[in-house]
């Protein structure tokens, strides 16, 4: 049972204090595409240790938590858990209950998410059907606001959008959300918002959906500006801003605006992918495994003060 605590208190410190470290390096100036794959498998990582740590008291001997912890408990007989036979039934029966909630949590948001999304995309197609229009990669609308997003693999535009940008802003918008449907931008945030319904008390997942959804925009507007150019994107987000297109959509003017302009001043234009890669590998390894790190370290450290 010591080795399923130690873990769940590394899935609890992740958890709860890595926003803060994460807010702090995406603001360092990484990626955006980085930044989200440290997001997302930082996440995925406290869901790995939280189930890590039910298995192992529900497992029959706690699987290989005994091998494990009999290597320290000549050391300090508190490591094993053989002392408080009671508690591990309890123990298992919390954690699991606490688990299957949870799970059933996730499924009922995703479910939620995915009716949401059908009835909306159904609604695309009544418009199709009633303005005429053919199914193509860009919708456009009847609307004299300047509205913009993609939704389903579609990109939905307004006509009063190419009413008033100019021609390279209107390019610069569509490579925008072209971004978006070209990086599966879609499930992403899906996935965070999912996150973030059913696991609401937990810090890191509350945080996740605005995360990832300000950081997809800014991996769209790099895309955009890699193209068109910072100066395109620029103006073009500052005429669109304003409006806005459904609530799950990904659009031109969603995001933070001002740290998007912001930030646009600064993208460097050439591609450096490999670098960037290898950042969100690196990183996103490392955010994965943190939370059985935390408790290899922790078990070892206690090992080396009680044997000293």
């Amino acid at each position: 049972m010591i080795l399923a605590a130690v873990l769940l208190s590394g899935v609890v410190l992740i958890g709860w204090f890595s926003p803060r470290v994460l807010g702090r390096l995406t603001a360092g100036g990484i990626s955006p595409g980085t930044a989200i794959a440290w997001w997302l498998l930082t996440a995925l990582g406290v869901l790995a240790g939280a189930l890590g740590a039910v298995l192992l008291l529900v497992l029959p001997d706690h699987g290989p938590a005994t091998a494990i912890t009999r290597v320290l408990h000549d050391c300090w007989a508190a490591v094993g858990h053989s002392d408080l036979p009671g508690l591990d039934p309890v123990a298992a029966t919390f954690a699991g209950a606490a688990f299957v909630l949870a799970g059933v949590r996730l499924a009922v948001a995703s479910a939620r998410r995915r009716k949401r999304g059908i009835r909306l995309h159904r609604r695309h197609l009544d418009v199709l059907r009633l303005s005429g229009a053919r199914p193509g990669p860009t919708l456009w609308l009847p609307e004299d606001r300047p509205i913009a997003y993609s939704l389903g693999g579609l990109i939905v535009a307004s006509e009063g959008l190419a009413a008033r940008l100019s021609r390279p802003e209107l390019d610069a918008v569509l490579a925008h959300e072209r971004a978006h449907l070209r990086g599966r931008h879609h499930l992403l945030t899906a996935s965070a918002d999912v996150l973030g319904r059913a696991l609401r008390f937990v810090p890191l997942m509350r945080e996740l959906p605005g995360a990832v959804r300000l950081l997809v925009e800014l991996a769209a507007d790099r895309a955009a500006a890699a193209r068109h150019g910072s100066g395109t994107v620029r103006s073009a987000l500052l005429s669109i801003h304003a409006a806005d297109g459904p609530r799950r959509a990904l659009g031109m003017a969603g995001g933070d605006t001002e740290i998007r302009l912001r930030l646009l001043t600064s993208y460097p234009i050439g591609r450096f992918r490999f670098p960037a890669r290898a950042k969100a590998v690196a990183g996103g390894t490392l955010a994965l495994l943190a939370p059985p790190a935390f408790a290899t370290g922790l078990l070892f450290a206690t090992g080396l003060v009680s044997c000293w």
